[in-house]
C-alpha cells in the first residue's frame, strides 16, 4: 500500500528535486528515474495536485504533505507550483548506443550537440523542441557547460524526462568520432554564407548549437563538415541560442518528413 507521509520539515535523501507539474508527470509518465517521494504543499489537493498523487499512487510511490515554506526550500524556486519529487539523476547514454539503435527508416539519425550553453532556459527551450521534432539524443560538455538539472527540466516543460542525453569530455573529438560514422556535421553560425533554407539536412546529421555570448568555439567551427545561417531581416543581428536551433530542427523536420519519414516516429506534444 503507498504510504503518505505527515510533515517531517526535512528534505528527502535524493540526488535531485524535480519541480513543477509538467517535469513531475513527466517523470512519472517516462519512468526513466527511480521516484524515491512526491511532495505536495497543501492537505487539500488541487487537480494537477492530485492527478500527480494519483498516479504516484498506482506505482507505489509515497507522497507527503509539505508547507508551502517547505516546498520553496526544498526546491531552491518559487516557481514549484506546489508539487515536487525526490528523484534519481537523470539516466546518460552513450553515443555508440544511440547510433546502434536509430531506426528511423534509412538508419539516418538526428543529434543536437551544444557547444558552451549555460543558461538553463535556454537549454530547456532547445530540448523541448529537439523533442518534438523527433531529435535521436542531445550531446552536452561535461565541463562549461549546464546539465540535465531540476531548472533545466521545467524550462522543458518536462521534455527532459523523455529525451536522451549524452554527455562528453572533448566536444570536437566528439565530431570527428561522428563523421567516421558517417554522420555529417553542420555547425550554426549567423555569418555562413550558406542559410539553413538551402541546405539538405536529411540523412544522418549533427546540428551544432554554439554558447550564448560567443558562437562555436574556434576548433568546433573547424571539425564541422559546413556552417549554415539563418538570414535576418531586422536590426537585431542574431537569435538567441535557442531561437536559433528550434528554425534549423523544424527545417531538418521539414526536409525529412518530405522525404518520407516514417508517421511511427512523431512523438506526442508535451
Amino acid at each position: 500500500m503507498t504510504r503518505k507521509i505527515k510533515q517531517r520539515g526535512s528534505a528527502p535523501d535524493t540526488r535531485e528535486m524535480l519541480f513543477g507539474f509538467h517535469p513531475v508527470m513527466e517523470a512519472l509518465a517516462a519512468g526513466r528515474r527511480t521516484i524515491h517521494t512526491l511532495m505536495v504543499d497543501r492537505p487539500s489537493l488541487s487537480e494537477r495536485q492530485a492527478r500527480a498523487v494519483g498516479l504516484a499512487e498506482k506505482r507505489g510511490i509515497a507522497w507527503q504533505t509539505v508547507t508551502p515554506d517547505q516546498m520553496g526550500a526544498f526546491t531552491g524556486s518559487d516557481q514549484h507550483q506546489g508539487l515536487a519529487a525526490g528523484v534519481s539523476s537523470l539516466p546518460i547514454d552513450s553515443l555508440e548506443s544511440i547510433l546502434a539503435r536509430t531506426d528511423r527508416g534509412d538508419g539516418a539519425c538526428l543529434l543536437v550537440l551544444l557547444d558552451s550553453i549555460v543558461d538553463p532556459n535556454n537549454l530547456g527551450a532547445i530540448v523541448r523542441t529537439a523533442h518534438c521534432v523527433g531529435v535521436d539524443a542531445l550531446v552536452v560538455p561535461k565541463d562549461r557547460a549546464v546539465g540535465a538539472t531540476p531548472a533545466v527540466s521545467k524550462a522543458s516543460a518536462g521534455a527532459l524526462e523523455h529525451t536522451r542525453l549524452c554527455r562528453v569530455t572533448n566536444l570536437a573529438g566528439t565530431i570527428q568520432w561522428l563523421k567516421k560514422q558517417g554522420v555529417w556535421v553542420v555547425g550554426l553560425a549567423m555569418e555562413a554564407e550558406q542559410t539553413v533554407f538551402e541546405a539538405d539536412l536529411k540523412g544522418s546529421l549533427a546540428l551544432v548549437v554554439g554558447g550564448e555570448e560567443k558562437g562555436l568555439r574556434p576548433l568546433v567551427r573547424q571539425y564541422c563538415d559546413y556552417l549554415v545561417s539563418i538570414p535576418l531581416l531586422g536590426r537585431v543581428d542574431s537569435l538567441n541560442a535557442s531561437a536559433a536551433a528550434a528554425v534549423v530542427l523544424y527545417e531538418a523536420f521539414r526536409q525529412r518528413r518530405l522525404a518520407g519519414w516514417p508517421q511511427s516516429r512523431e512523438r506526442h506534444k508535451i
